[in-house]
């Protein structure tokens, strides 16, 4: 039997969803951009699914875009900030980003003359308010912090954040990608004027990604063609995908507050386990609920989790959206945690399908498996 413990890499999509995209795209197939009855059933499903992560979101439908990862909307949001610059250069983000942002504010700094500044966290993954508000000046023009960090878990200020920066001027892009099912996420606590999600990070299918821009925020056509997404995103609209990450964006949300108190319950179990077992936790108090990334000084990271494999118990060493090789060790890099033992991490992330069991096997494993790999 599986036991899944990667679900901040992805989630599993649930039956009854996956049946109904299957019989979406077998039963429901038409352009939503047909003028005929047909097609026009189809504009209002994407509408519908539109309303209801609007109505999740507590904004207005038409702040809500469908793209098809939380990746290409990040691309679109940072590279439409840089157009509407004018004559101001400077971008300022966190070290601890994941790489979407990360990478493409560095292809930006090469092709458009721009700087940007990464502020390094704390030594608990946690970005310090003051330390990046003070790198706001009057040459930037867009702050984006993440949220949730999907290595450790840390839940960032990006509240705070939001707050301060509303009377400077500053854009401000949040990247919401691990927090829906998991933390209340209110974007207009957030004070954000754009935000990022992704589909198959709450239970809904790959492919899809949706980008909130606020009414008034600059923003220019990603992809241009056909005019769809309100002349924004062109391309033929993927209705069956869009309908179903709304249903599971719903019950995601829905559920948020008993599954979080069930996980977090889990994630001491397993905190408590790790250090039993001579481990160290990298993951700070205040963090998502469903995450524990953890090192034991002297076994790689690649090698436990293959080990783990082997017995049916699948989690990861850092993030699987990002090369094997490297994935997420440079947030524990940014961290100040020692490189031998950032090399011997391991991220454990659950969902709200993760059973008792399931958390009693994983503990279980790692009790016979880590003595047995040290020596």
């Amino acid at each position: 039997m599986i036991r899944y413990f990667d679900n901040n890499a992805t989630t599993q999509m649930e039956r009854d969803l996956a049946e109904l995209m299957t019989n979406l795209c077998e039963e429901e197939y038409a352009n939503p951009n047909s003028m005929h009855s047909f097609g026009v059933k189809q504009a209002r499903r994407l509408e519908e699914a539109r309303e209801r992560v609007a109505r999740c979101l507590s904004v207005d439908p038409r702040e809500i875009f469908f793209t098809s990862c939380a990746t290409e909307t990040i691309n679109w949001i940072l590279r439409s900030s840089v157009f509407f610059r004018g004559k101001r250069k400077k971008i300022v983000t966190t070290s601890i980003e994941h790489k979407a942002v990360l990478n493409t504010l560095r292809d930006l700094k090469t092709i458009s003359n721009i700087e940007y500044h990464a502020v390094s966290p704390e030594s608990d993954g946690i970005v310090s308010v003051d330390r990046l508000l003070n790198e706001v000046d009057d040459e930037t023009f867009l702050v984006s912090v993440m949220a949730a960090n999907n290595v450790t878990g840390s839940i960032q200020p990006y509240e705070e954040i939001g707050k301060a920066l509303r009377e400077r001027g500053v854009l401000y892009h949040v990247d919401a990608v691990q927090t829906i099912g998991k933390i209340p996420f209110n974007l207009q606590k957030g004070f954000c004027d754009y935000a990022s999600f992704s589909a198959h990070k709450f239970h809904g299918p790959k492919g899809v990604g949706i980008a909130f821009v606020k009414r008034g925020t600059p923003i220019k056509p990603f992809i241009t063609g056909g005019g769809q997404e309100r002349g924004m995103r062109a391309g033929t609209q993927n209705v069956p995908g869009a309908l179903v990450t709304s249903i599971a964006m719903q019950r995601a949300v829905e559920n948020m507050d008993t599954s979080s108190r069930r996980l977090r319950d889990f994630q001491q179990q397993i905190v408590e386990s790790v250090k039993a077992l001579g481990g160290a936790v990298n993951t700070p108090e205040n963090s998502v609920s469903n995450t524990v990334n953890a090192s034991f000084a002297g076994i790689r990271s690649e090698v436990l989790v293959n080990a783990l494999s082997e017995e049916g118990v699948y989690l990861g060493t850092s993030s699987a959206c990002s090369s094997r090789s490297d994935g997420g060790q440079y947030v524990l890099d940014e961290m100040g945690i020692d490189p031998s033992l950032a090399s011997c991490s391991i991220r454990i992330s659950m969902s709200r399908f993760t059973t008792e069991e399931d958390v009693a096997v994983l503990i279980e494993k790692l009790k016979k498996t880590v003595p047995l790999l040290k020596f």
